[in-house]
């Protein structure tokens, strides 16, 4: 018969015995002043009921052995308490759900206490919480504490969200009283630095001093267990006890105990990565980390050379440069020169063509085709070493496509810029778009919202606000979530995808039922756009000679043939980004049931390797987890400065340095002009006493709309047609709103960020880099948007 001592049960054995036991036994074992107790697994119980007949009972060995337990217990009477495996889970606590008895002595009543609190896991309310005792239901045998007061604390306040203070709840005898809501409790307020005020009551049934011990005790287990704890306690003789502790449920992670990080950044310039906008948390951090350190060099192969070291300063990513000398730069010039006459970057771009894109969407499908509930956990971490795997692939040749296509595109903007003294925003007019494999995910929202327009009970559904109830329109819209649906917003493991949220693709259909997007109509305009571009630069060129007209025409083609890769490849690259999060999360969804983790989410606060390791049975230790998030919500609160270190510097030549060849200036030349175009706006994030925003003029034309202002891809629903969206930035998958768009506002970007382009191809007026639109404005301003001047304004009227 499965029953041991609770000092012998911990996290490890909460799949065994259930959560509460596991907890209590954790503690108990580090210290804390827990009753003595004794716990009986799930399967024993299982054993002994599961079978059983109405009527019947099975005496034998559970009651010899509860038998044995009431002898060691000394006739001190007992409290028999129910132990669910999915309880005190963080996110489904089930408080409450389950039984417990009191002030019991003799074996006939313990018997059928831990009976009753066995069935109370498969009770009617039990089910209509959570779905049924998963996993099963443990019982926990402890001594009673005769208390003269007891009750409750949270570590934080639950109301006001206040993490400087915790709440404690006090009556007077059993705090089971309180529990079952029999007495109305008197209640505390205690700060950090001591100071306890009663907030209701009237009698003073716990000291001052006894509720401090309290909010300390519960302040030192949520340090513990890295996240915010509720706890049961009770005074008996002067000696504070520790009854219960569980996750508190709906609180934000800013509210866990932080853990300060010392931000040591290594010599050199250090840059704030701009593709993040939160810490890494150790998971990201262990699988990005290296694969970013071996792929990020590519991205000036084809301009600078620089090799660039992807660091983690006080949690935030950053990338860190060491200066060069003059000397240096041009040894390197001169040796990507000859890799561009070698015609290098266009090769790997047609790589992409030829092979690498085929090549990397038939391993998304087949990973993707992997159903992971049914895989055993030796096949689970397999396909996690897979993803691993595809991803540091994946993500080699999305460097070396980024640098390549970097180089075309400064190459082509440089030709113009010299032949025909066009500006980088008249260069831009001959990039194609809304071609690439990309497109499809925007280009059929229409096509749903034309098949919902035009069926007025879909229509009205989805105006109110339902999930339509159409067999056609369902059919749709669920092959358009297998489709395009698992890929994450950005690069991130921690925001979810819209196949998570198909609720948002809802409201984007929604936004769209009045003017469906027509991807036709809108790849003419675009060819037109570039057409006149190409025939004014033909013009223009006619009276040139054939080499500079021959040198237009090669960088015409080249940039052609990158301009959908960008795109393309960052699809891929969140396809893969998509099933390694479900892959954590199933990691994380085990772990939590067998009580490795407290919630399925604290997978993210696992290295890579600890995950593994905890799926093949060696768990994580309670107290690096807790700080692992505890660092992760000091860097939260903490943002990094855009820089560490000296701002980069030109690099001087100088006293006998080599002329570079015309190679190598031409490849200077090109590296210039893209650099200077991301440098573009040196006005950004000016606001002048006007209430108007400068940034750079990235789309041409003007506007004006109500804001809408939206910081996730959760809140993409919210769009309505029309609106001007007030964002931090734009990914590639934030063009699925772009049809409903009518001007776009940022707080980061450049001329040729994806925020930029994407407004381009759509014909949106865009401002981007503004600094901090997203905090100016708000949801139903009128906002004026002047995409040639780069300025955007709150309109009076």
């Amino acid at each position: 018969m499965d029953v041991l001592p609770l000092s012998e049960a911990g996290l490890d054995d909460a799949p065994r015995v259930g959560r509460k036991a596991a907890v209590l036994g954790e503690l108990l074992t580090a210290g804390y002043q827990v009753p003595e107790g004794w716990v009986i697994g799930a399967a024993a119980l299982e054993t002994e009921f599961g079978q059983e007949s109405p009527g019947r009972q099975r005496a034998g060995t559970l009651r010899e052995r509860l038998g044995e337990v009431l002898t060691a217990a000394g006739g001190r009477a007992v409290a028999v308490r129910s132990s669910g495996v999915a309880e005190d889970l963080a996110g489904l606590s089930y408080a409450g759900q389950y039984e417990s008895f009191v002030n019991l002595r003799s074996l006939d009543e313990v018997f059928e206490a831990v009976r009753a609190c066995w069935a109370s896991g498969f009770s009617e309310r039990v089910a209509a919480y959570g779905g049924g005792a998963e996993g099963g239901v443990g019982v926990l045998i402890q001594v009673m504490v005769d208390a003269e007061v007891a009750g409750a604390a949270f570590s934080v306040n639950v109301v006001t969200l206040d993490p400087e203070e915790v709440v404690v709840s006090a009556v007077r005898g059993l705090g089971v009283r309180l529990m079952a809501g029999e007495v109305t409790a008197e209640e505390w307020a205690v700060t950090t630095d001591g100071r306890a005020r009663r907030t209701s009551g009237e009698d003073e049934v716990a000291t001052p001093g006894q509720i401090r011990q309290v909010a300390e005790l519960a302040r030192s287990v949520a340090a513990r267990f890295g996240r915010p704890q509720n706890i049961e306690w009770a005074f008996h003789g002067g000696r504070l006890w520790l009854l219960q502790a569980r996750p508190v449920t709906g609180v934000p992670d800013a509210l866990v105990p932080h853990v300060p990080i010392p931000a040591q950044a290594p010599p050199g310039t250090s840059m704030r990565d701009p593709n993040f906008d939160r810490p890494w948390a150790p998971f990201v951090r262990s699988v990005l980390l290296p694969v970013l350190t071996a792929a990020s060099p590519h991205l000036f192969a084809f301009s600078t050379g620089l090799r660039p070291r992807p660091v983690v300063i006080g949690g935030w990513p950053y990338a860190n440069y060491r200066p060069d000398t003059a000397a240096q730069l041009m040894a390197r010039m001169e040796e990507i020169a000859d890799r561009v006459a070698d015609g290098e970057p266009r090769r790997l771009i047609q790589r992409w063509h030829d092979g690498w894109k085929a090549e990397s969407a038939g391993q998304i499908a087949r990973l993707r085709s992997v159903t992971l509930p049914r895989l055993p956990d030796e096949g689970l971490v397999g396909h996690l070493d897979a993803l691993r795997e595809a991803f540091a692939v994946l993500h080699d040749r999305y460097f070396r496509l980024s640098g390549a296509s970097a180089f075309l595109l400064g190459r082509l903007g440089h030709t113009c810029s010299e032949l025909l003294g066009w500006e980088p925003g008249k260069t831009l007019e001959l990039r194609g778009g809304l071609a690439g494999d990309h497109v499809p995910a925007t280009a059929l929202l229409g096509d749903l919202a034309r098949l919902a327009a035009a069926r007025p009970r879909v229509r009205a559904a989805l105006e109110a606000g339902d999930h339509p109830v159409d067999p056609d329109f369902d059919a749709a819209f669920t092959a358009y979530l297998a489709e395009h649906g698992h890929r994450t917003p950005g690069f991130t493991l921690t925001e979810p995808t819209l196949a998570e949220q198909p609720e948002v693709v809802l409201g984007l259909v929604r936004a769209q039922l009045d003017a469906p997007y027509d991807v036709v109509a809108e790849r003419a305009r675009l060819a037109a756009r570039r057409d006149a571009a190409v025939a004014e630069a033909r013009t223009a060129l006619s009276a040139r000679g054939a080499a500079d007209r021959e040198r237009f025409e090669t960088a015409l083609a080249d940039s052609d043939l990158s301009c959908s890769v960008r795109d393309e490849k960052s699809a891929h690259a969140v396809s893969l980004w998509a099933l390694l999060r479900y892959a954590m999360l199933e990691a994380g969804s085990r772990l939590a049931t067998r009580g490795a983790l407290a919630t399925r989410d604290d997978v993210l606060f696992l290295e890579y390797e600890e995950t593994l390791a905890a799926l093949q049975g060696t768990p994580p230790a309670v107290v690096e987890l807790a700080r692992h998030r505890g660092a992760y919500a000091w860097a939260l609160a903490h943002p990094g400065p855009p820089v560490y270190g000296p701002p980069p510097r030109p690099v001087a030549a100088g006293p006998g340095l080599a002329e570079p060849s015309p190679g190598a200036r031409a490849v200077m030349n090109a590296a210039e002009w893209t650099m200077s175009v991301f440098g573009a706006g040196a006005g950004a994030g000016r606001k002048d006493e006007g209430d108007t925003l400068y940034g750079v003029a990235a789309s041409a034309g003007r506007y004006t709309g109500l804001a809408r202002v939206i910081t996730s891809a959760a809140e993409f629903g919210r769009l309505r047609a029309g609106e001007v969206l007030v964002c931090p930035q734009t990914t590639a998958q934030w063009a699925v709103l772009f049809p409903s768009v009518g001007a776009l506002v940022t707080d980061r970007g450049s001329l040729l960020s994806h925020p930029a382009a994407l407004a381009r191809e759509y014909g949106v007026p865009a401002v981007v880099a503004t600094g901090d639109a997203t905090s100016v404005f708000h949801d139903g301003d009128l906002l004026v948007v002047d995409g040639s001047s780069g300025t955007v304004r709150r309109a009076t009227s």
